[in-house]
């Protein structure tokens, strides 16, 4: 099984136009009058700051993180690369924020705004790197949290471009020669680099 990207962006074109021309977005719509809810607002200005908590904790070989919370799994040339998973699964990231589709006759709102300067304040190789730590992060999550088999995620394919699994534990300080903890569950990585589920099979849903 092949996934071609796991990018959690979903940037609404005929919203926000960008120009690469003078590093600038636009708004196609001034009218803000439509407010998104302020505190989801307040929770993606929180997701860009630099104080957010590690997910993983090297001491204790762990890494951790419930729905809701933000939480730091490394930085791209300087810039943190912070993340926080919503109930529903959708992804946010310091480097992408989704936004929603708009109905008809809507205008941006200052949530859509704000979404829009983080993603172009980053370059496009800048995105590419976020999005290939994101994509794995995301997955090994999947695996944690039961909505993936540990099969599954052994049998699939995020290409080239994302990294590995033990380049990112590693990145994250955690050591990969022996155990280790995803929200609980524990894991670890054979010679070849795939994932074991160190619980029984059904704690893990480990068979396809």
């Amino acid at each position: 099984m092949k996934i071609d990207s796991l990018s959690s962006q979903v940037l609404i074109p005929n919203i926000i136009n960008y120009s690469n021309s003078n590093d600038n977005f636009s708004v196609g719509c001034s009218d803000t009058s439509n407010t998104q809810d302020s505190s989801e607002l307040s929770k993606m200005k929180l997701l860009v700051s630099s104080n957010a908590p590690n997910a993983a904790d090297p001491q204790t070989n762990s890494i951790n993180i419930k729905p809701g919370e933000i939480k730091n799994i490394g930085s791209v040339d300087g810039s943190p690369l912070n993340i926080s998973f919503d109930a529903d699964g959708t992804t946010s990231t310091s480097f992408s924020m989704p936004i929603p589709a708009p109905t008809p006759g809507s205008t941006a709102t200052p949530y859509d705004l704000f979404a829009a300067s983080v993603y172009y304040g980053h370059s496009t190789a800048q995105q590419d790197t976020a999005s290939s730590i994101v994509s794995r992060f995301k997955l090994l999550n999947s695996v944690a949290n039961g909505a993936m088999s540990v099969n599954q995620y052994n049998a699939t394919d995020l290409g080239s471009n994302t990294m590995s699994t033990a380049e990112l534990l590693t990145s994250l300080g955690i050591d990969v020669s022996k155990s280790f903890s995803f929200n609980g569950k524990s894991f670890s990585l054979d010679a070849q680099g795939n994932l074991h589920a160190l619980l029984p099979a059904s704690s893990l849903n480990v068979t396809q």
